[in-house]
């Protein structure tokens, strides 16, 4: 074994007979308060007055004495000596109690709120719920309306289909009565023509017939003188 090796074991030794090595923490037991003192003795200094359940860490014992440190904020980290009877290390039963309502009080707490907001996902349900049967029924009448719509819609178009044929078939008998019209015209203008010039003819044979008859009988008279 070498030199450091020894140094090292026995400054470990010196660190764990002085010193824990993990910082452990006690409470004051006594139901009055015990004094905090600047020595392990009763005729050193006092330094502050310590209530029954105040937490302190434990840094290291001596005859009867605990030297620690007060954890509270308002202590700021001060510390002294108590007697050892004074401290245990388990969890005082009204800190326990104390400590288990203060949860209580937070579960109830957190309970209330997941009611609440549970309550109230319970009535955006329901009004979503309302709502999507709301919009559903509204989907419905629309769907109706487009289908008679649409059976509307085929039946004008197949009436107007008819239209656009029956119109097409009163033009075209429009068209031909206004041909068969004018060709009428004409055919009565072409016979009135025809009258006339039949008429005037026959005038015209008869003023030349009665020309030649009354020259004959003209010189018919003549040859009797």
């Amino acid at each position: 074994m070498t030199k450091w090796t020894i140094v090292f074991f026995v400054s470990l030794g010196i660190c764990l007979s002085s010193v824990p090595c993990r910082a452990e923490k006690a409470y004051v037991t006594n139901p009055t308060k015990i004094t905090l003192r600047n020595g392990p003795g009763i005729k050193d200094k006092i330094l502050a007055m310590l209530p029954e359940d105040e937490l302190v860490e434990i840094l290291n014992s001596e005859e009867g004495w605990t030297r620690v440190r007060l954890l509270a904020p308002k202590w700021k980290n001060k510390e002294g000596w108590v007697v050892s009877g004074f401290l245990v290390s388990h969890v005082p039963w009204e800190i326990q109690v104390g400590s288990l309502k203060k949860e209580n009080a937070q579960l109830k707490e957190k309970l209330n709120k997941i009611e609440k907001e549970w309550s109230e996902l319970s009535g955006e349900r329901e009004a979503l719920s309302g709502k999507l049967e709301k919009n559903g029924t509204a989907l419905d009448t629309i769907r109706e309306r487009y289908e008679t719509l649409k059976r509307e819609a085929s039946g004008f178009l197949e009436l107007k289909k008819k239209y656009q044929i029956e119109k097409t078939k009163m033009q075209d008998a429009l068209a031909t009565a206004e041909k068969l019209t004018k060709e009428n015209s004409d055919l009565k203008a072409s016979q009135r023509n025809t009258w006339f010039l039949t008429g005037a003819a026959v005038m015209l044979v008869g003023l030349i017939f009665g020309l030649v008859l009354g020259r004959r009988e003209k010189k018919r008279r003549s040859s009797y003188y």
